[in-house]
C-alpha cells in the first residue's frame, strides 16, 4: 500500500509508522491481557496524527477503536484498511519475527520455538508472557483487532490479493480496478495511462515486510496440523473474511 501511495501524483509519505501501543500509558496491559482494553494518551495520538500535513500519508497498526474512528474524521483522514488471508498472515509473521532482532518476540522464537513449523503454530496459536517476556495473541484476535475497519464507512478496505497483480500471483485487472478506486478514494484521480503504469510500480520488495509478497503462500507452508490449529482458532474469522465458504480446505 505504502509503494502505491508514494506514486500517486503529490503525494508523499510522511515517515510516521505507528502502532497503538505506541500511545499506551506506561501501567496499560500488554497485547496478550488487554482483552479489548486499552489505556491510550489519545493527547499525545492526537498530536501526532496532527504532524501529517496534507498531502501526505503515514502508516498504522491501528484497532478501529470508536474514539479513533472519530479522532481521524474530525481531522480530515482518508482511511485505507488492507486486509489479507490471515493464513498468509501467519506465514509471514513467522518469517518476519525470525528475522528480524529487534523485533520484541525474536529472542523467544530462536530459544522456544526452534523449527519452522514451531514458529508458524505459534503465530497461529498464540502462546502466554512468560519469564518477563511478552507473549502473542492467537491470529483471531489479532485478526479481530482490525475487523472492525471492514465496516466503517469511511474507510476504503483493500485486499492484499486484489492489489499485488500478477507479480504477487494475483489478477493485473483485479489490481488496476485496485489502483484506481484507491487514488478516488484519496482524491489523486488518474488517467487510464497512469493506473497502468502506477499500478507496474505497486509490488515492490523494497518493504521491510516483504518476503514473498505471494497470494496463497500458506499452502507451501501449512502442515495437516497447522490446518486443523487454524479451523480451531480462527475458522469463524477466514469465511467471515470471505476467504473461505466453510471448512473444507
Amino acid at each position: 500500500m505504502a509503494s502505491l501511495l508514494k506514486n500517486l501524483p503529490e503525494m508523499m509519505f510522511s515517515g510516521r509508522h505507528y502502532s497503538l501501543h505506541n500511545f499506551e500509558f506506561p501501567d496499560a496491559p500488554q497485547a496478550t491481557e488487554r482483552d479489548g482494553v486499552w489505556k491510550l494518551d489519545w493527547e499525545r495520538l492526537e498530536r501526532s496524527l496532527k504532524a501529517v500535513n496534507k498531502g501526505q500519508f503515514m502508516t498504522s497498526h491501528f484497532a478501529a477503536l470508536p474514539e479513533l474512528l472519530a479522532l481521524l474524521d474530525s481531522l480530515d483522514f482518508k482511511i485505507i484498511a488492507t486486509l489479507r488471508d490471515p493464513r498468509d498472515v501467519a506465514v509471514s509473521s513467522a518469517f518476519y519475527i525470525t528475522g528480524l532482532k529487534r523485533h520484541f518476540l525474536h529472542d523467544r522464537f530462536h530459544t522456544e520455538f526452534t523449527t519452522p513449523e514451531q514458529r508458524l503454530m505459534a503465530t497461529i496459536t498464540g502462546f502466554p508472557p512468560r519469564d518477563g517476556f511478552r507473549g502473542l495473541g492467537s491470529i483471531a484476535s489479532r485478526v479481530r483487532r482490525y475487523m472492525a475497519w471492514h465496516d466503517d464507512p469511511n474507510t476504503y478496505v483493500c485486499r492484499f490479493e486484489n492489489l499485488v497483480g500478477s507479480p504477487g500471483g494475483g489478477s493485473d485487472e483485479a489490481q488496476r480496478r485496485e489502483v484506481n478506486a484507491i487514488a478516488h478514494h484519496v482524491g489523486r484521480e488518474l488517467i487510464p495511462e497512469e493506473v497502468n503504469s502506477t499500478a507496474r510500480k505497486t509490488w515492490s520488495p523494497t518493504s521491510s515486510t516483504f518476503r514473498r509478497g505471494a497470494v496463497g503462500d500458506w499452502r507451501n507452508h501449512f502442515t495437516d496440523e497447522h490446518k486443523s490449529a487454524f479451523k480451531a482458532v480462527a475458522g469463524d474469522e477466514l469465511i467471515e473474511l470471505e476467504y473461505e465458504k466453510g471448512f473444507d480446505w
